[in-house]
């Protein structure tokens, strides 16, 4: 477990790239349910709407997959920022939807795209895995690089049992690509990490690769929900624990905290989470009615639409926390103060 304020050098997300929503389906809950052969369903729809607070989210399409996703945010970062072919030292891609396990698939990505002088590697850790690869890449950034890249992507759709109807109302699929820099008008506070291995089963894919051709079973290739009843109370007592060791780690109050970006699992649980360490509602920010929850990307995606809103800006001291918990149980956080004004 890591629990640490051992960080020298301050880092910022200086540019952020989203994959082309509009090429993924934007599935309505009434498609959602006609797709699932769930007819009208009404009342279904309210539910999820009223309960869940989701109204739509996105698929991958057919003959897509998540390294697609990834490719089309990246595409955009490197548009906007072709020196980084050049300047980038790392390059981290994170995500459990790899439809490549054997490959390590940043490399891939870095070498489609003409990267020069990059130290590639993968990375998974559940729901976590961004903010994950957000506290490695401060550390590089710590040992001397300058610049970097971090791509998160999910195709969760594709591991969803489609009779398993909460799942398959809650979760998206989306990508996202940061360049992250050293930076002098942020420090880093504390980052936290922490896993709960005795609940890996609450949630999981079970099937291996290579896969058995005789032997294929398409339901070893859905997520599988066992240890629930624990593994819920867990995750809701890891979303509250871990914020509150972050910020004990970063030496920070509550009222300090000005931008709570967070993982999502639902509409409501970010706020409560928020509440019961005492950070304001409005610090929190709120994006899943429109997505639901993406895996990885799910907090920069959040991120990024915090941050595009009109008349954004961080002031001085102003603190922003980045925190995810997810599945098997992995938690993560990263706390950065702001130094000086600015977008």
């Amino acid at each position: 477990m890591l629990k640490s304020t051992h960080c020298k050098t301050g880092i910022e997300i200086t540019d952020i790239a989203t994959c082309d929503f509009a090429a993924l389906d934007c599935v309505s809950n009434a498609e959602l349910f006609a797709r699932l052969g769930k007819g009208e369903a009404g009342r279904l729809v309210r539910f999820i709407e009223q309960g869940m607070g989701i109204r739509q989210r996105y698929f991958c399409p057919a003959g897509k997959n998540s390294l697609d996703l990834a490719r089309s945010a990246l595409q955009q970062l490197v548009e906007r920022n072709p020196s980084l072919l050049e300047e980038a030292e790392f390059f981290i891609l994170a995500g459990i939807s790899n439809p490549m396990p054997v490959t390590t698939t940043s490399a891939l990505l870095a070498g489609e795209f003409g990267f020069k002088n990059v130290s590639c590697w993968d990375i998974k850790s559940g729901c976590s895995t961004g903010v994950l690869a957000l506290i490695q890449a401060q550390q590089w950034i710590e040992s001397g690089a300058r610049t970097g890249v971090i791509i998160c992507t999910e195709t969760l759709s594709k591991f969803a049992n489609p009779d398993v109807l909460q799942m398959s109302a809650a979760i998206g699929d989306g990508a996202v690509a940061l360049q992250v820099s050293a930076s002098a008008h942020w420090r880093v506070r504390g980052v936290v990490h922490g896993t709960d291995p005795s609940l890996i089963r609450s949630m999981m894919v079970k099937g291996e690769f290579p896969v058995s051709i005789e032997n294929y079973d398409p339901a070893q290739y859905f997520f599988s929900f066992e240890q629930k009843p624990e593994g819920i109370e867990a995750i809701g007592r890891y979303w509250v624990q871990s914020l509150q060791d972050l910020l004990t780690v970063s030496g920070v109050d509550a009222e300090q905290v000005k931008h709570y970006i967070a993982h999502q699992v639902d509409a409501g649980k970010n706020a409560a989470v928020a509440a019961a360490c005492q950070i304001n509602d409005a610090a929190v920010a709120k994006n899943f009615a429109d997505f639901g929850n993406m895996g990885c990307p799910t907090v920069f995606i959040n991120y990024h639409q915090w941050v595009s809103r009109p008349g954004h800006i961080f002031n001085s001291g102003d603190c922003l926390v980045l925190h995810a918990v997810g599945g098997g149980v992995s938690w993560a956080g990263i706390c950065l103060e702001r130094l000086s004004a600015g977008d």
